[in-house]
């Protein structure tokens, strides 16, 4: 039965045609700190089409529910830019999870065709505290409607992404993640990891 698996993964890997936006989600449910950026890197490498990419962001956090940011990615398969709005519906509570959508508009070039791509992105995540940090597991659903320029065609992309933020108080509020995105239509697969740096002013 594993081998059925492993041989409906590698098939699966080899026809996928991919649309969306690559880079990963590489953000868990929670807000920032009010009125704080966060500049994030986050190198990456996609299966089917194969590549190394390199993502960033600036992040901003004008309102308590209520996160902003620009995104520009670029590697071996294309590049993107574009920017983007999350909304904090439900904090983390005792007896609930976080969650949070974010809505963005990009242009994406990938495997040599353009793309207008509307990106939406549900994430539930759950946050764990102890003295040195936290660490919150996270599961998005990125979706998003891709229309081809050029040669006209439209697609809808699916991918699910899981992935852990680690915090520790020992950097500063730098946080860390690991991710996999698991491509389900017309979108890659791919491994992510990233690193922010956190400030409350720029220039300052």
């Amino acid at each position: 039965m594993r081998q059925l698996l492993v041989l409906a993964f590698l098939v699966s890997s080899s026809v996928i045609w991919a649309a969306a936006v690559p880079g990963g989600t590489i953000r868990s449910a929670e807000s920032m700190g009010l009125r704080t950026y966060e500049l994030v890197l986050s190198p990456a490498i996609t299966l089917a089409p194969s590549g190394a990419y390199l993502s960033s962001e600036l992040r901003y956090q004008p309102a308590e529910d209520i996160g902003a940011g620009l995104a520009f990615g670029a590697g071996q398969v294309g590049f993107n830019f574009g920017s983007y709005a999350v909304w904090h519906i439900l904090p983390d509570l005792e007896t609930q999870p976080a969650f949070s959508i974010l809505g963005g508009l990009y242009f994406n070039r990938f495997e040599l065709a353009n793309y207008f791509v509307v990106k939406m992105a549900p994430t539930l995540s759950k946050t764990w505290r102890w003295d040195g940090g936290r660490v919150s597991p996270y599961v998005a659903l990125p979706f998003s409607p891709s229309f081809r320029l050029g040669d006209p065609r439209n697609d809808l992309t699916m991918k699910v992404s899981v992935g852990t933020e680690l915090v520790l108080s020992s950097l500063q509020g730098m946080r860390l993640w690991t991710e996999v995105g698991l491509g389900l239509m017309e979108s890659a697969h791919e491994v992510v990891i990233a690193a922010s740096y956190p400030f409350t002013a720029l220039g300052g």
